[in-house]
C-alpha cells in the first residue's frame, strides 16, 4: 500500500513538473517585444519612401574613368574566379585554422550577406538570367523556415538565426529586379517571403536584428546600420505596415547621431530597455551604413557628410574610433571607402564618388602573377574577405 502511494506521488510530482515546464516553454515561445512609442506626426521624407514605386530604385550610373572601368573588370572576373564557389560567396580566400570552431563568420564559411551584394550587383548591371539562376541558388542554400540563415559553415552546417539586414537587402535586389528587368514576377517573389519576415524579423511592427528559429526567439534589439528606410518603406506599404511604426524607426536612426564633433552613429538600439548601446569601439563601416540609409531619403546630416569628404580628401578614413571621436584602429578597408561612393551617388557628389572609387582601385592587386590578381587582400597572407570585394564592386554599379 506504501508503495502504491509513494508511486501514486511520484507520478503527481513528474506530472507538476511537466505542466510546469510546458507552461514555461509555452510562454518563453510566445515572449513579444511590446513597443511603446507616441509618434504624433510623419515626416515627409518617410511618407515619399512609404510606397511601391519600384521605378524610385533606378538611377543613372556615374560615368568611369577608363582606369575605373579596368579596375572593375578585374574585379568582377577575380569574384568570379576566386571567391564564387558552388553558387555562393566564401567569406575569405584563405581557409582559417579555427574554421568551424569560432562564433564568428571565418574562412570558406558562406554568408546570405555575401549573396545578396551580389544579386543587387546582378540586377544594377541588368544581368536577368544570371540574377534568375543566382536567386535560385541562394534560397537552395539559405532559405529555411521562411527566413535566409545568415551563415553556413565550411561544413555544410545553416545557423538557425537570420540577420534581417541580410533579408532586406536580397529583398532590395528584387525590388531592383523588377524594376530594371522590368517583370513584376519578382515583386511575386518578394510577396512570398513578406509573411514570415513580417512575422519573424518584424516585432511589433518594428525590425529587429534577428530571429532564431530553434528558440523561436527575436532579438530585442536593432543595429541602425539596419534600417534600411527606402527597403522598408516599400516592404511597410507592400505588406500594410504602419506608417507610425516606420516613422519610428527613423527616429531610432535620427536619435543615434552621437555628436558634432564626431558626427558618426551608435551601433544598435534596445527596445527593451530604451536606450542605445554599443561595442567597445565605433565601427566606421556600420556608421557609414546609417548615414548611407540617411542619404537614400534625403536625410543625411550635412555634419556627417563633411566629416566623410574631409577624410576621404586626407585618406584618413580609418576602421574604428572611440566614442569620442579618437582613431582606435588605423587600418582602412575597401568596403568603408566603397560606401562613400554610394552615399556620394545619393547626395549627387560626383567628386567624391570619384575620389572614393580612385582609392579603391589603389587598394586592388594589380601583380598579373598573383593569385590575388584584380582583388582586394592582402597578398602576403592572402587575407582576402569577400565582404570588401563584393562591395567595392557594388559601388562600380552605381
Amino acid at each position: 500500500m506504501i508503495k502504491k502511494r509513494w508511486h501514486l506521488l511520484l507520478v503527481m510530482i513528474a506530472g507538476i513538473v511537466i505542466i510546469f515546464v510546458g507552461c514555461w516553454l509555452w510562454q518563453k515561445e510566445g515572449e513579444k517585444l511590446i513597443i511603446n512609442h507616441d509618434v504624433k506626426s510623419i515626416s515627409a521624407p518617410i511618407r515619399q519612401v512609404y510606397t511601391t514605386d519600384q521605378d524610385s530604385f533606378v538611377f543613372s550610373r556615374y560615368h568611369l574613368s577608363d582606369k575605373q572601368k579596368e579596375g572593375n573588370r578585374l574585379l568582377i572576373d577575380f569574384l568570379k574566379n576566386k571567391m564564387l564557389v558552388d553558387g555562393s560567396f566564401i567569406t575569405n580566400y584563405k581557409v582559417s585554422a579555427n574554421q568551424n570552431k569560432s562564433s564568428l563568420a571565418t574562412g570558406h564559411d558562406r554568408l546570405s550577406e555575401s549573396s545578396g551584394i551580389w544579386l543587387r550587383h546582378l540586377a544594377l548591371t541588368n544581368q536577368q538570367k544570371a540574377y534568375d539562376d543566382f536567386y535560385r541558388k541562394t534560397k537552395q542554400l539559405f532559405y529555411r523556415n521562411g527566413q535566409f540563415s545568415y551563415r553556413i559553415d565550411a561544413n555544410g552546417n545553416r545557423s538557425n538565426v537570420n540577420a534581417s539586414v541580410d533579408d532586406l537587402r536580397i529583398m532590395r535586389s528584387l525590388i531592383e529586379a523588377a524594376a530594371y528587368f522590368k517583370d513584376d514576377k519578382y515583386l511575386e517573389y518578394l510577396k512570398q517571403l513578406l509573411p514570415t519576415f513580417t512575422k519573424q524579423s518584424i516585432q511589433d511592427g518594428v525590425l529587429v536584428d534577428f530571429y532564431d528559429v530553434q528558440q523561436k526567439q527575436p532579438s530585442t534589439q536593432i543595429s541602425l546600420y539596419y534600417l534600411e528606410l527606402k527597403d522598408l518603406g516599400f516592404i511597410y506599404k507592400l505588406a500594410n505596415l504602419s506608417l507610425k511604426d516606420l516613422q519610428f524607426q527613423y527616429q531610432i536612426l535620427r536619435d543615434g547621431y552621437i555628436s558634432d564633433d564626431f558626427p558618426f552613429y551608435h551601433a544598435r538600439y534596445d527596445y527593451a530597455k530604451g536606450k542605445y548601446v554599443d561595442g567597445k569601439n565605433i565601427n566606421v563601416i556600420e556608421s557609414l551604413l546609417s548615414i548611407l540609409y540617411l542619404s537614400e531619403v534625403g536625410l543625411a546630416k550635412e555634419t556627417s557628410l563633411e566629416y566623410i569628404k574631409n577624410a576621404v580628401t586626407c585618406g584618413t578614413l580609418y576602421n574604428a574610433y572611440n566614442i569620442d571621436g579618437q582613431v582606435v584602429d588605423k587600418s582602412q578597408s575597401a568596403a568603408s571607402y566603397a560606401i562613400v561612393a554610394m552615399i556620394a551617388k545619393e547626395i549627387g557628389d560626383q567628386k567624391l564618388y570619384g575620389q572614393a572609387m580612385n582609392i579603391i582601385n589603389n587598394f586592388q592587386i594589380l601583380n598579373p602573377e598573383s593569385l590575388l590578381y584584380g582583388g582586394i587582400g592582402d597578398p602576403n597572407t592572402m587575407q582576402v574577405y569577400s565582404y570588401n570585394n563584393l562591395m567595392a564592386a557594388l559601388a562600380y554599379d552605381y
